[in-house]
């Protein structure tokens, strides 16, 4: 039996089995294949098979079906063949075995199978060694002895780099004292974006109170009724937010958030940015200290 896979999005990978006859595919629950996608209308698109033919039509949807990169009529029956990707809003699908070769139209890996196609390999090489990369710049800059906030901007800066979707980010320092928020070293994609940076303080404070990363790469749709309402007003499309720890001491948060649209990361990211918040803290700490012992030490100056 000829099965539909979803080739992007938080069910990536997922494939269903492909009935007889009417097949409808939309956002709400009550189609024959539920997908959770917010560009997606409630009944979006109506696949039929007719023998071992298959035909699409689009059900006037708001955002639209394109096939072959061409946007279809709504209420025309088209043909589609086996293996060709199909997108709805901003969720590709595709019929058939030939599908698992396909990748995500942001040129991420679909990783359905183990890889065989050396492109595909070659892509895959590429992001580990982009991320590498961000953690040997992250640490080379962090030794230069820049300023601190100097430092981390320049860390932000790279970050937005390797992961384009993404928006802004932030390092949301921690009063070691009382606590609360002591400073916010912020970095936003948009230069023309001269608004304050505002971030979801619900997301900063739960990953300050749990010690364990939030990650929401499609906030509207993965996020729980606490944070999805706070999201959605402050119309963030995905957020993650990973704790940085140091001597057991949590001095802070680093954050990140896409206001353009969902997936502004993979989930298999949270790893790379706790990496570099193990880095980040351990230069923090020791930047504090210094500083600490320079206040001290111009006490004791007979000068001071």
């Amino acid at each position: 039996m000829v099965k539909l896979y979803i080739l992007n999005g938080p069910k990536a990978g997922r494939a269903y089995r492909f009935g007889d006859g009417e097949n409808y595919l939309g956002r709400s629950p009550d189609n024959n294949i539920h997908v959770n996608d917010k560009t997606v209308s409630r009944k979006h698109l109506r696949i039929v098979k007719k023998g071992d033919r298959y035909f699409i039509t689009d059900l006037a949807s708001r955002n639209g079906t394109l096939y072959r990169g061409q946007p279809i009529e709504p209420g025309v029956e088209v043909e589609i063949e086996q293996g060709i990707p199909i997108t709805m809003g901003k969720t590709a699908i595709c019929l058939g075995e030939g599908c698992l070769e396909q990748v995500r139209s942001d040129s991420d890996i679909i990783e359905l199978t183990e890889p065989t196609d050396e492109h595909v390999i070659e892509r895959r090489t590429r992001t580990h060694e982009k991320k590498a990369t961000l953690l040997y710049r992250a640490s080379e800059t962090l030794a230069r002895g820049l300023p601190l906030e100097e430092a981390l901007k320049m860390i932000l800066g790279y970050t937005l780099d390797l992961l384009r979707r993404l928006d802004r980010g932030a390092f949301i320092l921690i009063d070691p004292e009382t606590g609360g928020v002591k400073e916010i070293i912020s970095k936003s994609k948009h230069a023309s974006d001269a608004k304050p940076f505002t971030y979801c303080e619900d997301v900063v404070q739960r990953v300050l109170q749990v010690r364990e990363p939030v990650a929401l790469p499609d906030a509207e749709s993965e996020g729980d009724d606490e944070l999805a309402d706070t999201l959605k007003i402050m119309k963030i499309e995905s957020v993650m937010c990973v704790p940085m720890v140091s001597d057991e001491k949590t001095i802070g948060v680093i954050y990140v958030d896409s206001l353009q649209g969902p997936y502004g990361f993979r989930k298999e990211d949270v790893a790379l940015f706790m990496s570099l918040s193990q880095r980040t803290a351990l230069a923090i700490e020791n930047a504090r200290f210094a500083s600490e012992i320079s206040g001290i030490a111009e006490t004791l100056s007979p000068d001071g």
